[in-house]
């Protein structure tokens, strides 16, 4: 019960890795707050965790929306009378394509959500958590914002800047005793791949060092140790949790195999 008194918000929870982060952190005792696009999927989640005894709140906006993001917090406020943890994760992914054929409209959506709402929740929430004396903001970004998708640019480069603006965050906001942090999952399953052939996934599994995919609950977990007492020296960090996949230099396949004819002959 590592959240016991803590009020949380996770945004885009009404589905996949933000689905995960919020019922790990109503297990650990928290407050928390459903929030989706969909009033059908935000009240389904809202009633699993409804389902571990944990007061749960529900909220549908559109957080590229600066009002809607100030509405989400304030509704917030009104319920619990404090906010100690945001986790920004809600995210526009499906509107990408080839960079020569991206048009501005799909740009500006994934900007206006992915950036946009994240400096709007975290302008509000941060505000909040100054007058309560400190808070945790968590970050959910990509390892897209360090290395490149292809076809997804303004994903990419929506995640870049919320690793840019969590270094700064984390700075300036410090002294107010309010910690910003950023996580970076790599592949993770989710209702994106249920349509998947089995060859796909396999392919895909084959560039991760460690195997497999990521589920959302390791995604929460990372979350859970930094919203955490433990992590209360960690500050302005990007934590990976990909399996593996940013440390190595190349994929496998591309690797020379020193067991069999492919390794190098070497004379005198």
């Amino acid at each position: 019960m590592r959240f016991k008194d803590k009020v949380a918000i996770v945004t885009g929870s009404s589905r996949n890795i933000g689905r995960g982060i919020v019922l790990r952190l109503a297990r650990e005792g928290a407050s928390v707050v459903v929030h989706g696009a969909t009033a059908a999927r935000v009240e389904t989640v809202r009633a699993e965790v409804a389902a571990t005894r944990a007061p749960v709140l529900s909220v549908v906006a559109d957080i590229g929306r600066a009002s809607e993001a100030e509405r989400l917090v304030a509704h917030t406020l009104s319920t619990f009378g404090r906010l100690d943890i945001l986790v920004n994760n809600a995210a526009v992914v499906g509107m990408n394509g080839p960079f020569l054929e991206l048009t501005p409209d799909a740009w500006d959506r994934i900007i206006q959500v992915n950036l946009g709402g994240m400096f709007y929740c975290s302008l509000y929430a941060a505000r909040a958590m100054v007058r309560h004396g400190g808070g945790c903001i968590i970050n959910i970004s990509s390892v897209g914002g360090t290395r490149a998708h292809r076809n997804q640019a303004a994903y990419d480069a929506s995640k870049g800047g919320i690793e840019a603006a969590t270094r700064v965050m984390a700075i300036e906001l410090a002294p107010h005793r309010i910690r910003v942090n950023a996580v970076s999952p790599g592949l993770v399953r989710t209702d994106r791949w249920e349509h998947m052939a089995e060859e796909q996934i396999a392919r895909r599994r084959r560039v991760i060092p460690l195997e497999r995919e990521g589920l959302p609950e390791d995604t929460a977990a990372a979350v859970a140790f930094l919203c955490s007492d433990e992590a209360a020296y960690i500050t302005g960090q990007n934590l990976c949790v990909d399996g593996g996949l940013l440390a190595q230099l190349r994929p496998p396949e591309a690797e020379l195999d020193y067991r069999t004819k492919d390794r190098p002959v070497h004379r005198e």
